[in-house]
């Protein structure tokens, strides 16, 4: 884990009152409306903003799969064994499931200022993945980018990506309970360039 006392750059645009942990929404709209306000009564963001991000993911989905992780199931009450039962065959293994992040974005005419919004999810929501929309994943995390150029939310993109590709920061990031700690984590691990 790293020590919330690490900086990096781009910390700038990641900020506790756009860091959300352990946030339940039904689905992507219900994501989408929520935060659209937040931006809005902030100054982040126009009132095209919410039409543009829905239209964009729904023809550009952005949910990537991180690295796989085994589901929860309940355990199961031991059974007395009976000489008389035949020996049950054994179950096989249970596919791992991708813990996801979706990574949405839009045209910058729709941001005023820039920022970066992270929020943990408490329930995964299925979300569309990014290059084959027909597959659905259920993501955990979702890093919502609001830039005011094309090249740096490309670069953001991509550096995310790439920091959430790891496993070890992805375990952290689940792990974590508070706000600071979360997004030092995070940000250690990024170097944003402050042009962004």
């Amino acid at each position: 884990m790293y020590s919330p006392n690490e900086s990096a750059q781009g910390c700038e645009y990641f900020t506790p009152q756009l860091t959300f942990l352990d946030k339940h929404y039904n689905n992507s709209t219900d994501f989408f409306s929520s935060i659209f306000l937040l931006l809005k009564e902030q100054g982040y963001v126009r009132d095209s903003f919410l039409d543009a991000i829905i239209a964009r993911e729904k023809a550009y989905p952005t949910a990537l799969p991180t690295l796989p992780t085994l589901p929860t199931l309940p355990t199961l009450p031991t059974l007395p064994t009976l000489p008389t039962l035949p020996t049950l065959p054994t179950l096989p293994t249970l596919p791992t499931l991708p813990v996801a992040i979706a990574l949405p974005h839009t045209d910058p005419q729709h941001v005023i200022r820039p920022f970066i919004s992270v929020t943990r999810l408490s329930t995964p929501i299925a979300w569309q993945e990014m290059g084959n929309d027909d597959n659905t994943l259920y993501v955990h995390f979702i890093v919502l980018l609001g830039f005011i150029d094309h090249s740096s939310h490309l670069t953001a993109l991509q550096k995310l990506m790439d920091c959430l590709a790891d496993e070890e920061v992805v375990q952290a990031l689940r792990e974590i309970d508070d706000v600071e700690t979360f997004l030092c984590t995070l940000t250690s691990r990024l170097q944003l360039d402050k042009d962004i």
